[in-house]
């Protein structure tokens, strides 16, 4: 990746389960600078119900939160900041429409919902971006407040794991009545014990490799056993850490050096984890990385606009997977952006992108169905672990391929899940142009906006050469009429 404007600023916004984190950097020399950086600890998890809502009060505080931070993304270009919720609203999502929109309304940019393996890639490529040396085996870890992440790898990350732990969850679970140790049940043993057998079959993880913690919790344990500093965490620490907090009564008898009060309430449950994880891994030392997921999203975001985009290598890796037919994909995806330019010529990047990618994946289906091959498609994009994307990109690929051809299904629309009609007209146009996998031109088809319609202009001697397509296109008017929207086919 190379960025030719060294001023060139980006602005990360992590929405983590216990805080959320801003981050302003630039790039000098190939070399990433902080500029600014914020944190509010909103605690987002506290504020999960049983049937996965969002407590009113703890929106208002989240809401607040934003409103500090509104001010220095929106001085940005859009395309150069990046906001992810992470384990807290993936659990919300179904719930947390209203908050969405209002959180999206006062930053002015999209909030994408990340999955579990997608922080994890993002955390691991923070890291790196601090790393020194030369090229070795690592192991990071990074403790948030609804899920713990681990990743494997030397340059790129290998193997990927997101577990459902997190100080916050644990917190709830272990810790609500703020009793550690009450007499018959240590709270802070049984946490311990649950992380434990989250992390059953994990022991390798570790094995041969230079064990970086990154995040809130690793930095607080690094600082209350170390004297303040960022030093290695050393097991003979952490052990001796872990049973003077199980010794203790109660979280308000906490009396550690170096604790940040803030951190305080949320202490016991994330050393419980850290520590079955230095049990479990058998780690014996952990270092303490400066960077974590906010840098992460800094170089990612760099990447998508100088030629280092992730998501369009996870969608050449899927075709690859799919034996995709690439000539076809190929035609499909310069006809389709064809029309969407006749349609739009000022259709955003982000829309283009999403067409070419949904041409590309077409057909990835049919390694597994001809029948069926739409169903498996859309089915397949939507519930893989395509690296950069987020889950409604994933759910808007997924409802393009599923709906390329035949009756348009209908679908229940939500926050950052909006299908766009003009996508998916010319789409279709493109795989009917199509259909016998030829070669065609389409210089001589208009299509253009009509009303809350389109107008679909054909020349007749293009027709004639290829009647098929007439029918096609007769039919695909049909298709749009079952859905109120007027497609005039004109021959002309």
């Amino acid at each position: 990746m190379t960025i030719d404007n060294a001023s060139e600023r980006y602005a990360a916004l992590d929405l983590g389960s216990n805080s959320f984190h801003l981050l302003l950097a630039e790039f000098r020399d190939q070399r990433m600078v902080r500029l600014h950086t914020d944190r509010a600890m909103v605690r987002l998890a506290e504020g999960l119900d049983d049937e996965r809502r969002l407590d009113s009060a703890v929106a208002d505080r989240a809401l607040e939160a934003l409103r500090r931070f509104g001010p220095v993304v929106q001085d940005l270009p859009i395309e150069h900041v990046r906001v992810v919720g992470t384990n807290t609203l993936r659990a919300a999502a179904d719930n947390a429409d209203g908050f969405l929109e209002a959180a999206e309304s006062i930053l002015g940019v999209p909030i994408e919902i990340i999955s579990g393996i997608e922080e994890a890639r993002l955390i691991y490529s923070g890291v790196m971006a601090a790393a020194e040396g030369a090229p070795r085996l690592r192991c990071v870890v990074d403790i948030g407040g609804g899920s713990t992440e681990l990743v494997r790898g030397v340059e790129a990350p290998k193997v990927l794991q997101s577990l459902g732990m997190g100080c916050v969850a644990f917190t709830k679970r272990y810790f609500a009545s703020g009793k550690i140790d009450a007499g018959k049940h240590n709270h802070f043993v049984r946490a311990r014990r649950a992380a434990q057998a989250e992390l059953q079959e994990l022991q390798h993880m570790a094995d041969d490799a230079l064990v970086m913690g990154a995040s809130g919790t690793v930095k607080s344990v690094a600082r209350v056993v170390n004297g303040g500093e960022l030093d290695p965490i050393r097991r003979e620490d952490i052990d001796a850490l872990a049973d003077k907090v199980a010794a203790c009564k109660s979280m308000d008898k906490l009396n550690l050096p170096n604790l940040d009060p803030q951190r305080r309430p949320v202490f016991a449950a994330g050393l419980a984890i850290l520590h079955a994880i230095f049990r479990e891994l058998n780690i014996q030392e952990m270092h303490v990385s400066p960077y974590a997921i906010r840098e992460g999203i800094v170089h990612d975001l760099a990447g998508r606009l100088h030629g280092g985009d992730r998501r369009a290598e996870s969608v050449r890796t899927m075709m690859e997977h799919g034996q995709v037919d690439l000539g076809q994909a190929g035609r499909v995806a310069e006809t389709a952006l064809e029309f969407l330019g006749q349609l739009d010529p000022h259709a955003p990047l982000s829309q283009r992108r999403l067409l070419q990618w949904a041409a590309d994946l077409h057909e990835v289906g049919l390694a597994l169905s001809h029948a069926s091959f739409r169903k498996l498609g859309a089915f397949m994009i939507e519930h893989a672990d395509l690296a950069g994307f987020g889950k409604s990109e994933q759910e808007n690929l997924a409802y393009l391929v599923r709906n390329q051809r035949g009756d348009i299904k209908a679908v229940r629309e939500h926050y950052g899940f909006h299908p766009s009609n003009d996508l998916l007209l010319c789409l279709r146009l493109a795989c009917i142009v199509h259909r016998d996998h030829i070669d065609r031109s389409i210089d001589q088809l208009q299509l253009s906006a009509d009303g809350p319609g389109y107008h679909l202009k054909v020349p007749g001697e293009w027709i004639y050469q290829y009647p098929a397509i007439e029918d096609l296109l007769a039919l695909e008017v049909e298709c749009w009429d079952v859905k109120n929207i007027k497609l005039k086919l004109s021959i002309q």
